[in-house]
C-alpha cells in the first residue's frame, strides 16, 4: 500500500498515528523487537539495536511502502523513530 494524502495545515494526528503504526510494522520486520519497545522516542541504534545494514533496509522499506525516496540529508538526520515519522510526514503528498 502506498500512502498519498495531505491535510490543510499539515498532517492530522490520526494520519501521524497511521504513519507510526506502519513504521512499527516495518521495524518489526527489519529487526527482532517487540512492538511495545517501539516508541516515538526510541533511538534506532541505541534502543532498537539497528546496525548500518538494518538502517539501509529500513530506509528502503519505508521508501517502498510510502512511495518516496529519502535525500542524503534526510538519511543523515535519522536518529529516532520520531525522525523517521517526521520525514515520512513531510514527504507525503497527493498526486
Amino acid at each position: 500500500t502506498k500512502y498519498h494524502w495531505i491535510s490543510e495545515g499539515g498532517t492530522s494526528k490520526v494520519e501521524r498515528e497511521k504513519i507510526f503504526q506502519e513504521l512499527k510494522n516495518i521495524l518489526k520486520d527489519t529487526v527482532t523487537v517487540e512492538e511495545e519497545e517501539i516508541t516515538m522516542e526510541s533511538d534506532l541504534v541505541n534502543d532498537l539495536n539497528l546496525d548500518s545494514l538494518d538502517l539501509v533496509d529500513l530506509a528502503l522499506s519505508v521508501e517502498q511502502v510510502f512511495g518516496f525516496e529519502f535525500s542524503d540529508e534526510q538519511l543523515q538526520q535519522i536518529k529516532t523513530v520520531k525522525d523517521v515519522v517526521d520525514i515520512i510526514e513531510s514527504n507525503l503528498y497527493t498526486k
